[in-house]
């Protein structure tokens, strides 16, 4: 008897199956907080030289407006001042008339920067001075960010498969929150970008932990369900992240409001079961029939002996099985044209998608309007996104959606950096639906569409494709000093290509999952 069978006669989507579902679900509010915090603590606000000391005590004027006073004292080049002994001859000629500065020679900020508090009360920008000349800190520690993810995805992926998802949670939770405590406390950038690489390692390890755990709980019927609804808390919790940043405003204290909250994760030893698939495959039987035996009697259903020996010598048949055959690695993948094709478009589209979706996310600050409501709204537009998924799963196929959702999402992308500024954000937004649309069906789609034999590296390869588009996103963003729409171009170009390669991938609704590579072969 396979395990999936076990499920539909304990329960595929029971009590039991609900409530842990639930708990595991709730760290997607604090895996959106950390995967989008940059918004708000690396958010720079305007800013110029700092002129606050100059002293003009040797003018004899004193009555000019405090706005005449700034055009004297600042240059359009915020980085730039003016000699202090030219301000004091501008503002003694100063007649009333609009003030001629082309001709005054201008220097690097000697006296630091002056930042407005308007927006924020305080970023690592204006902490550390992360302007002009180390303007570039900024992104570095956006790309440091998705670097951590990259490992993340990696190091915890084949983690959890040796020593099991259970402890790896805890184990990403301890470093998640001394890293994300020692970040609040930087003094410097350079004690700043090690502990948040850690960050981004630790969410994403214990989110790929959570998400395959939720879904190895279930039947296969509601896995899809399941997923949804794991990417529908983290919608939710980019909205809460708004707000919290709203309220708080200075960075320090944002970081310790998204970090602290995993002390509360501490309770799960006593309620988060280890995965039963993960268990049969390390022959650990009686660990694997105790939660068994609980979730068949939370969900009112009985597990008899028999069941159990049935599974257990099912399980020893595939693992026999399994290691008298080959094995097989990431070349295998790309060995044969049929196979190929398949992968590097699958791979392509990961990447494509992870530079729209994150592109438009971390953009919101440069969109015109309330940065906070601009991020709230973002959040929002996924929502209805995923249930757009789930409405039209079956009904217009897996590689449809995808086609459709990437090319508009694309060119929304693009006009949203190339047309009148007051629909921009419109735009931004629609662009945000489709990208999200196409996310969840590639997800969907990539695991069925890879054989059973490879179908773990090909997800794997998948989601690096994806972290590198996220590690390339912040350098990108910065070419808006060319251009400014050049990134919103570039990220939507590359969607429009790769949602009409899409095309090319074969549907797989309705269909039997390939088994063997020779499959593929056979189905051409």
């Amino acid at each position: 008897m396979k395990f999936d069978d076990v499920l539909e006669t304990i329960g595929p989507f029971g009590k039991y199956q609900k409530i842990r579902c639930f708990l595991l679900c709730l760290f997607s509010f604090v895996s959106a907080w950390h995967a989008f915090n940059m918004v708000f603590i690396g958010a720079e606000p305007k800013f110029h030289c700092d002129n606050e000391n100059i002293n003009i005590s040797s003018s004899n004027k004193s009555n000019v407006s405090d706005d005449v006073l700034l055009e004297l004292l600042v240059p359009d080049d915020p980085c730039k001042q003016y000699d202090e002994k030219d301000i004091v001859m501008l503002y003694d000629n100063y007649t009333g008339n609009h003030v001629l500065l082309s001709n005054i020679s201008t220097t690097d900020c000697t006296r630091g920067f002056w930042y407005s508090k308007e927006k924020y009360s305080s970023t690592i920008v204006s902490q550390f001075d992360l302007v002009c000349k180390k303007k570039f800190w900024t992104s570095t520690s956006k790309s440091v960010f998705f670097l951590g993810r990259l490992c993340g995805a990696v190091s915890f992926g084949q983690l959890s498969d040796r020593f099991g998802r259970r402890p790896m949670f805890f184990v990403g939770a301890a470093i998640l929150l001394v890293a994300g405590s020692i970040a609040a406390a930087a003094q410097n950038i350079y004690m700043f970008l090690p502990m948040y690489f850690l960050q981004g390692l630790a969410h994403t390890g214990i989110f790929l932990v959570a998400f395959t755990l939720s879904t190895e709980l279930v039947g296969p019927e509601y896995r899809f369900l399941v997923s949804v609804t794991i990417q529908m808390f983290y919608s939710v919790g980019c909205m809460i992240l708004s707000g919290m940043a709203y309220l708080l405003r200075d960075w320090r204290y944002l970081e310790l409001a998204i970090t602290l909250p995993v002390v509360l994760f501490a309770t799960y030893w006593w309620f988060l079961p280890e995965s039963v698939r993960w268990l049969l495959s390390h022959n650990r039987y009686d660990e694997a029939h105790k939660y068994l035996q609980e979730a068949a009697a939370t969900n009112g259903t009985t597990l008899s002996p028999s069941i159990m020996k049935s599974l257990q010598d099912d399980n020893n048949n595939d693992g026999k099985t399994i290691q008298n055959g080959r094995k097989y690695y990431f070349l295998d993948l790309v060995r044969t044209w049929p196979m190929a094709k398949i992968s590097l478009n699958i791979w392509f589209n990961w990447f494509a998608n992870a530079l729209v979706y994150y592109g438009l996310s971390l953009n919101t600050e440069n969109l015109v309007g309330d940065p906070y409501l601009n991020f709230c709204i973002a959040g929002a537009v996924e929502i209805p996104a995923y249930i757009l998924c789930i409405v039209f799963l079956n009904k217009v196929g897996r590689k449809l959606i995808v086609v459709i959702s990437m090319c508009v999402g694309g060119i929304a992308c693009i006009l949203s950096g190339t047309v009148y500024i007051n629909v921009t954000i419109v735009l931004a937004m629609i662009g945000k639906f489709f990208i999200t649309a196409s996310y969840g069906m590639l997800y969907l789609l990539a695991a069925e569409v890879f054989p059973t034999v490879v179908r773990n590296i090909g997800v794997g390869v998948s989601s690096m494709s994806g972290s590198i588009g996220g590690i390339l996103v912040p350098s990108l963003l910065d070419l808006n000093t060319i251009w400014t729409p050049l990134p919103l171009v570039i990220f939507g170009s590359l969607s429009i290509t790769a949602g009409t390669l899409a095309l090319l991938l074969p549907e797989t609704t309705d269909k039997p999952m390939p088994q063997l590579l020779e499959d593929l072969s056979s189905s051409e």
